[in-house]
């Protein structure tokens, strides 16, 4: 596994700040949490800048429509926007190149090259079905490994990320960076949204906290899932709480409406009138990773649409 050291200048440390909500066109204020973000529940305090407003989803929805319409994969032959169990038959497989980058204090978060592979494993087994669930045809290869010793950039990633992102980034539109540090709060990672890459190249990836990543020191959340669900959000997807219990959701047909995050692993939570059980198991609600076993057919589907899209 080949790995490369960064040292660059040690910033000054400053107060932690909020970037701006439209570099990463989630269009929220810019005083909570980062893009594409996952929580650890019971922040109420805290806003999750993922939680697109109906508004912004259709816009984006309307967009992508027009995209997938010229390549001549038709939208209007599901009107309501759904994916399905149908737009992932016959897909061609996915596999990503992965560049991981190891933001670092000294030892502090200087994760192992075991620490690592475990942590690609883990995607691989989320994305294949191999806990439950359905195999999206999404795999991932590590490419290389960076490491780069800065405490700020370790400490503080969300006030630093316009400075290591374009000096550490590698790759076109179509290749993972995942990026380990310490995070600050409750955050546990946050993501770009593919759509996003054209107008912000250099900043487009995944950051995680270290201590999510498998084995790692973060309680309930420390089987390497917040990964999966970051890169979900780089691939195209929505919380299964998007919309609440209106408008037209994840956007995919088969996650049942879910009015709230979850919290733990509530047996029998169900938060909408519409069928169906809240999701909770699905890599893409908030639940403990010890609760969370899969991703549905058609959320796969959907990440081969949006693929299409804007990475292929």
């Amino acid at each position: 596994m080949p790995s490369t050291t960064a040292s660059p200048p040690r910033p000054v440390r400053q107060e932690a700040v909020r970037q701006e909500a439209a570099r990463t066109g989630d269009c929220v204020k810019a005083d909570v949490s980062p893009a594409n973000a996952r929580l650890r529940p019971g922040s109420p305090h805290v806003r999750d800048r993922n939680d697109l407003s109906l508004e912004q989803a259709a816009s984006v929805e309307q967009n992508l429509n027009r995209i997938l319409d010229g390549l001549g994969l038709a939208p209007e032959q599901n009107p309501r926007g759904q994916s399905t169990g149908r737009d992932l038959r016959g897909a061609s497989p996915i596999t990503i190149p992965v560049y991981f980058h190891v933001l670092h204090d000294g030892s502090s978060g200087n994760v192992s090259a075991a620490a690592i592979g475990s942590q690609i494993d883990t995607m691989n087994a989320s994305y294949g079905g191999q806990n439950g669930g359905a195999n999206t045809r999404v795999s991932f290869t590590l490419r290389a490994v960076t490491r780069t010793d800065n405490a700020d950039w370790f400490n503080d990633p969300e006030r630093y990320e316009r400075t290591y992102k374009p000096r550490l980034r590698q790759g076109g539109k179509s290749t993972l960076n995942l990026y380990s540090a310490r995070i600050g709060g409750d955050l546990l990672g946050w993501s770009t949204f593919p759509w996003k890459y054209s107008a912000e190249p250099k900043m487009d990836g995944v950051t995680i906290h270290y201590g999510s990543m498998p084995g790692g020191s973060i309680e309930n959340f420390n089987k390497g899932f917040s990964a999966t669900h970051e890169v979900g959000h780089w691939l195209g997807l929505y919380h299964t709480f998007q919309d609440g219990c209106g408008g037209q959701g994840d956007r995919v047909a088969d996650t049942p409406a879910e009015r709230d995050p979850t919290n733990g692993c509530p047996a029998g939570k169900d938060t909408c009138p519409s069928s169906g059980e809240d999701p909770i198991h699905n890599y893409m609600d908030y639940s403990y990773d010890t609760c969370m076993t899969s991703f549905t057919a058609g959320q796969g589907g959907r990440i081969h649409n949006v693929w299409t899209a804007y990475r292929a």
